[in-house]
């Protein structure tokens, strides 16, 4: 039986990619025995060596990393969702191949959701990488984060509720030292960047919407983990750093904002209605023309404000257009590659 199988989405990130690997197989021969562990890395279509990075990883794990190769970029949830067809452990960890892992968040997870049975989906914080926190939780998009922003949605939903797990004395150590109980928090949904399912809950709710090529993939998921009765964890103890955009925001900025607003639009209409996708439609592109018009200003100041300025004007024509499905950032990712822009 195998207890956590680690899926990682990988396309054109070789260093990163190395660093995911070099850290997960670090984690696995600290928990080994007690914990076994398989890696699936399914790559989309990678030209810069990441295969070659994974070869390496493969030779050095002895058969317990393999490789799915696409040949086509087909998105995120496409992406996982082959490794999770694949997967054969009772957690299964999606992971962004820009996150570095530890013994210790592995274990600590694994640890909160064998003690907790209603736990279905659990995330840590995620930290820059010189520790600086970044977002890890976040409202289901609705009316209350799309007029009031999703600290006061949070708030406003009052999801968010303390759990404790007691410990039992005569089992494992406990893995935030002295303490008797492990807490966490109640949450709607929590960043995909690296985020623990239980096995089951894919039997039982289905596997990634791959209609989502990149955003919200997560938090779709989460809003049916949360119909279907399980609880949405995360763990502030439990940490992961995580680069941040390292494969698309940085590459394609435009495209990634747009990808992002896709998949919003496509969330409230399937979830929240067509009336307010409108609404949000109108707000952002209100919001967006004054955010240009400030950068724009600002342009004689910076080369940043003027960057910002050139993507807020192309979201803004995006949304003026009626949001086509061009520019896609499937493409605009390909076209980088082929210009040999992809670094």
């Amino acid at each position: 039986m195998i207890d956590l199988s680690i899926v990682i989405a990988s396309y054109e990130t070789r260093a990163r990619l190395a660093t995911c690997l070099r850290t997960v197989e670090e984690a696995r021969e600290v928990l080994a025995p007690e914990i076994s562990i398989e890696v699936i890395v399914v790559d989309n279509g990678s030209l810069d060596g990441s295969l070659g990075i994974v070869q390496q990883a493969i030779d050095a794990s002895k058969g317990s990393t393999r490789l799915i190769a696409r040949r086509l970029n087909r998105g995120f949830a496409s992406a996982m969702n082959a490794g999770i067809q694949q997967a054969a452990g009772e957690v299964v960890l999606l992971l962004n191949s820009d996150v570095e892992v530890t013994a210790a968040l592995l274990r600590g997870a694994l640890e909160r959701l064998n003690r907790e049975a209603e736990i279905g989906v659990l995330g840590p914080a995620l930290v820059h990488s010189e520790g600086r926190p970044q977002r890890s939780i976040h409202a289901t998009p609705g009316w209350a984060s799309e007029l009031l922003g999703d600290r006061l949605a949070r708030r406003l939903h009052r999801v968010e509720r303390e759990r404790t797990i007691a410990l039992d004395p005569a089992g494992p150590a406990d893995p935030v030292g002295d303490s008797e109980e492990i807490r966490w928090l109640e949450v709607e949904a929590i960043r995909g960047a690296v985020f623990f399912v239980r096995r089951a809950l894919f039997a039982q709710i289905g596997l990634l919407d791959e209609r989502y090529f990149f955003f919200l993939e997560e938090t779709e998921f989460c809003t049916r983990a949360r119909a279907a009765g399980a609880r949405v964890a995360y763990c502030a103890d439990l940490t992961a750093s995580h680069a941040l955009g390292e494969s698309s925001k940085r590459r394609a900025p435009l495209a990634t904002r747009i990808e992002f607003h896709r998949s919003l639009y496509r969330f409230l209409g399937s979830r929240r209605g067509r009336f307010l996708v409108g609404v949000a439609f109108t707000w952002r592109t209100l919001r967006n023309v004054f955010s240009a018009l400030g950068d724009s200003m600002l342009g004689v100041f910076g080369a940043n404000a003027r960057r910002r300025a050139a993507e807020r004007w192309g979201l803004v024509l995006w949304h003026l257009q009626g949001g086509p499905d061009d520019p896609a950032l499937a493409d605009a990712l390909r076209e980088l590659r082929a210009e040999g822009s992809l670094d």
